[in-house]
């Protein structure tokens, strides 16, 4: 995300997840951490980097700080 000095990435996703459901009542986004291991998720061996993690909490706060100044 250019706010952040990283670029966006756009991708589909046949995660199921509990988006399954909520998207028919509110709109919604998934924010994809980059994972070590060659991408493997939902095993022991998923892993990820603390600058990574710091990353996605940054967007994450980014997104919030933008919403809460739509609604003022």
């Amino acid at each position: 995300m250019e706010s952040l000095g990283v670029p966006l990435y756009r991708m589909p996703s046949g995660a199921g997840h509990d988006a399954m459901k909520v998207h028919e009542i509110l709109p919604q986004a998934m924010l994809f951490v980059r994972g070590q291991n060659s991408g493997i998720s939902h095993n022991p061996l998923e892993a990820t980097t603390s600058d990574d993690i710091e990353l996605a909490v940054r967007a994450f706060s980014h997104l919030l700080d933008q919403l809460a100044s739509e609604l003022q």
